[in-house]
């Protein structure tokens, strides 16, 4: 039996606001509105050897994140007043949680 993590990363975590960017049609031009959803997770800086170097961009900040909920990429998330974007997933549900890894958005 795999061991279940959510309440360690439930107890640990903390509130954060998730961005997600919905595309519509309006008088045939797109218009993209956000969703603000409020969840917890733990925000840590980002594991160097889990970034991708060849993309890395060093002037910006990379944090990795454990949620509970799935945040897909591209979505957003905004912690201590920056808004990160997820780029990479990681899905660890068998274990109780979810990992990005997201890059700071300027």
């Amino acid at each position: 039996m795999l061991p279940n993590l959510s309440q360690t990363i439930f107890r640990l975590s903390q509130p954060i606001k998730l961005i997600k960017i919905v595309e519509t049609i309006v008088n045939h031009r797109p218009v993209e509105t956000e969703t603000t959803t409020d969840i917890r997770a733990v925000i840590q800086p980002a594991d160097k050897e889990k970034i991708n170097k060849d993309g890395l961009d060093y002037s910006l900040e990379y944090i990795q994140v454990h949620s509970l909920d799935g945040i897909q990429i591209n979505d957003i998330i905004e912690y201590k007043g920056k808004r990160y974007r997820a780029y990479e997933n990681s899905n660890y549900s068998d274990y109780g949680y979810y990992e990005n890894i997201m890059e700071e958005i300027k």
